[in-house]
């Protein structure tokens, strides 16, 4: 038996998504957060994050790949700094990052 009704596989779909949602919901109330397993996990989630951005800063593809090692740098360089500066504000780290990024290679182009 094979449901191709487009509406009753988007239906299903949803049951099934906010299902598993609310039980995460119901046992995320039962969890400790300051466990060993937390910690590491956490820790590893950092560190995923920290190796896709190195990769990403140091072995870039696509059209990042043209742009220079001081421009990606620099920017990530800025961007962090104005992230600390500012209270710990991602969207003005992202911005002013971002910028930095644009106008160092733009100078690295001509």
């Amino acid at each position: 038996m094979t449901i191709s009704n487009p509406l009753a596989l988007l239906l299903l779909a949803l049951l099934g998504t906010f299902l598993l949602r609310g039980v995460g919901v119901v046992g995320a109330g039962q969890l400790q957060q300051d466990t060993p397993l937390f910690r590491w996990i956490g820790c590893v989630a950092f560190a995923i994050a920290a190796g896709i951005m190195a990769k990403i800063l140091f072995i870039p593809s696509g059209a990042l790949a043209e742009a220079s090692l001081i421009a990606r740098l620099g920017g990530a360089a800025v961007g962090l700094l104005i992230f600390f500066s500012f209270g710990r504000r991602i969207l003005w780290g992202l911005g002013g990052g971002l910028l930095a990024f644009l106008l160092l290679s733009q100078l690295s182009v001509q």
